[in-house]
């Protein structure tokens, strides 16, 4: 098999995790870095690209993406959604729980990942759901969709407001060693409201959400994290 070999040079160089920020050239071969520098003076076969106004950095994580497959392919498949993030410099995304049927078990999150190892450009990280169907009532389980892949677990964008059942959510996440990503809006003040409460709602006489809406779900999650030892992102 041929090797593949990459030059790019006279780029901005940055990666925080290793305090790198500098101009410089770097020779990729076969997916791994072969050399980083100034004024690099590489041999044999690559293909050059001029970095010269560019900023080369590592792969970015997204922990927030959906993919919309299987039940929303109108909207967005594994495959166009990853050929998407691959162009914005994305490597590794994390794909929400909401598809049809939800991912809140293990054939769900199979169902996924065998269709990235077919399709996907960039790495696919499956978040499943915290309760069954999204809909806030009985917990999914937490335990089958770590083994299935799951990397963490999340009802996307609807809030969980049971706090009981928040609480039974984190002790298992920790259990499992997952992270809780939550959607931190009260769903009751926040109900049938058009934007910010404020003066502008006001005025143009619509409902507005007042900004403790986020700021109690936040706490709430925030003191569940405390006691149940459980990793959160909010």
């Amino acid at each position: 098999m041929k090797s593949e070999a990459y030059f790019i040079k006279n780029a901005r160089i940055f990666d925080p995790t290793l305090g790198l920020d500098q101009f410089g050239d770097l020779l990729l071969r076969d997916g791994k870095i072969e050399a980083l520098g100034s004024g690099l003076k590489p041999q044999g076969d690559f293909k050059v690209i001029e970095g010269k106004g560019k900023v080369l950095v590592p792969g970015f994580v997204d922990l927030h993406t959906h993919l919309r497959e299987p039940g929303f392919e109108h909207k967005e498949t594994v495959e166009t959604g990853t050929r998407s993030a691959a162009a914005g410099g994305f490597t590794t995304i994390c794909c929400m729980a909401n598809t049809n049927p939800v991912n809140d078990n293990a054939a769900v999150t199979e169902y996924i990942l065998n269709k990235a190892r077919e399709k996907a450009s960039v790495r696919v990280l499956p978040i499943g759901a915290i309760s069954k169907g999204l809909q806030g009532k009985e917990l999914a389980e937490i335990g089958e969709l770590k083994q299935a892949g799951c990397v963490g677990v999340s009802d996307d964008g609807m809030t969980v407001m049971d706090s009981q059942l928040m609480r039974l959510a984190m002790d298992y996440a920790r259990g499992f060693d997952l992270p809780v990503l939550t959607h931190s809006v009260d769903a009751e003040l926040a109900r049938g409201a058009a934007m910010h409460e404020g003066e502008v709602s006001c005025r143009l006489g619509l409902k507005g959400m007042p900004a403790e809406a986020e700021d109690i779900i936040v706490a709430r999650d925030i003191y569940l994290s405390r006691l149940t030892g459980c990793r959160l992102h909010v």
